[in-house]
């Protein structure tokens, strides 16, 4: 026998009271207790979902990564492929102009490798450019200070030969002529490219492309890059006999590119009887323009 303690109502053993005061507090407690589980689950729930997120974000940067990576890869093999490739190419050519040069010109011509051509024009402007200014700094290591007068320096030089009064090329200069050199092969390549296309087209009604017109500048090249070099280097010496060969390398070089030139020229253009005018014509115009170059420089 028991009394309810908000109502003083009696009751049974293990009856509980159904009046308000006694039912608020249990319907009270829960709401606080599913309260406090939500509360003790959120923090964990978070902090699973920070996790999950964090693992997934790693994952994707290390898979990002090593994409990344093989595509680097990828692109690294692609141009020692295309380097090793352009170097057979070279070297198949440069055996081919002594062996059938007829043969050799008229596929390099026809094919108009992009790769090669820009290889080739590339490689003879850095090749004038380094000679040039491999000259001037050896011009600089001689060059001596001149007196002031030229009476006397003229004077000087009559009785000793190794007198000069040659002024030392200033930084603004040497540089001035570098770039010059590449300008000047720039020029003569897009020239003759543009002459070739024109003229070839005007007279022979031939679909041919400007591609085309730069390797038959670039022909030339092949021929004229070791060439250059071997003179250049023959020239450095002061034996007679040597400078001799560095003479005779230049004039084999230069007659061997005209040559090359005629046989490119007529591949593209079936009408010989019209093929000096379009050399003549091409060569004009470089003239002209690397005259107003250097006169500009």
């Amino acid at each position: 026998m028991s009394f309810c303690k908000y109502c003083g109502r009696q009751l049974q053993d293990g009856e509980v009271c159904t009046c308000q005061q006694a039912q608020q507090p249990a319907g009270a407690a829960q709401p606080q207790q599913e309260f406090n589980q939500q509360a003790a689950q959120q923090p964990a729930g978070a902090a699973q979902q920070t996790f999950q997120q964090g693992a997934g974000q790693q994952t994707y940067q290390q898979a990002q990564q090593g994409f990344n990576q093989q595509q680097a890869s990828q692109q690294m093999d692609a141009v020692k492929k295309a380097g090793a490739n352009a170097a057979l190419d070279y070297v198949n050519v440069l055996k081919g102009l002594f062996t059938s040069p007829v043969e050799t010109v008229s596929a390099f011509v026809a094919k108009a490798n992009v790769i090669m051509i820009a290889i080739l024009i590339g490689g003879q402007a850095i090749i004038n450019m380094l000679t040039r200014l491999f000259d001037m700094l050896i011009a600089n290591s001689k060059a001596k200070v001149t007196t002031g007068s030229k009476e006397l320096d003229s004077l000087l030089s009559s009785y000793y030969s190794s007198y000069t009064n040659t002024k030392p090329y200033p930084a603004g200069s040497i540089f001035k002529n570098m770039l010059l050199e590449i300008l000047l092969v720039a020029v003569a390549a897009a020239v003759i490219a543009l002459v070739v296309m024109l003229l070839a087209k005007a007279f022979n009604k031939a679909n041919v492309t400007y591609m085309q017109g730069l390797a038959v500048y670039a022909i030339t090249a092949v021929l004229g890059i070791p060439a250059e070099l071997l003179s250049w280097v023959t020239g450095l010496t002061s034996v007679g006999f040597i400078d001799r060969i560095s003479s005779c390398v230049t004039v084999f070089s230069n007659v061997a590119g005209y040559a090359f030139v005629y046989i490119a020229i007529r591949a593209l253009c079936k009408d010989e009887k019209k093929i000096p005018l379009i050399m003549a014509i091409s060569y004009v115009a470089v003239n002209f323009l690397t005259w107003v170059l250097r006169l500009m420089f």
